[in-house]
């Protein structure tokens, strides 16, 4: 009986180890720096923005990275114009989310802060107040510094996304 209950408790075990290196493994490989890329102009600074249009990407998101250069950012792309809410969960970096219309028109601006250690279930909704098509995350701060702001139009590069 004992015998038999320490093979169950390695049996799960390495049940979860497996489980773990392999949810570790499509992490990676759903890494946002696979992501396409390209460069858009905010207020006539270049920046390589990510594309995240698969559901995998976006979901994946700029989660689990430690840094974003200075001109750098991420793109999220959606079918439609609608309430888009994110959250950070596994997110390391504080983030400027930028809510875009289908024609580039800035509809929402909110600054959103790592939340480590906060279970799931307590983590902060940002979601925009009108609906939108694009998210643009870029470093805390840098919408201000831009001078992005509400009604003002961004140029994207609708042929790439």
């Amino acid at each position: 009986m004992v015998k038999t209950a320490g093979i169950i408790l390695i049996i799960v075990g390495v049940a979860l180890f497996l489980w773990w290196i392999w949810k570790f493994q499509n992490k990676s490989q759903n890494s946002p720096s696979n992501n396409q890329k390209i460069t858009i102009s905010l207020n006539a600074h270049a920046y390589t923005m990510e594309v995240a249009k698969t559901n995998s990407q976006r979901e994946t998101g700029l989660s689990y990275r430690n840094e974003l250069c200075a001109t750098c950012g991420m793109i999220f792309v959606f079918n439609q114009e609608a309430i888009w809410p994110f959250w950070m969960k596994d997110t390391h970096i504080p983030l400027d989310m930028i809510w875009l219309t289908k024609t580039g028109k800035i509809t929402t601006i909110l600054t959103a802060q790592p939340e480590p250690g906060v279970a799931l279930y307590h983590l902060k909704i940002y979601k925009n107040t009108i609906p939108s098509t694009y998210v643009l995350e870029l470093n805390a701060g840098d919408a201000q510094k831009l001078g992005l702001t509400i009604g003002r139009s961004i140029t994207l590069p609708y042929e790439q996304l």
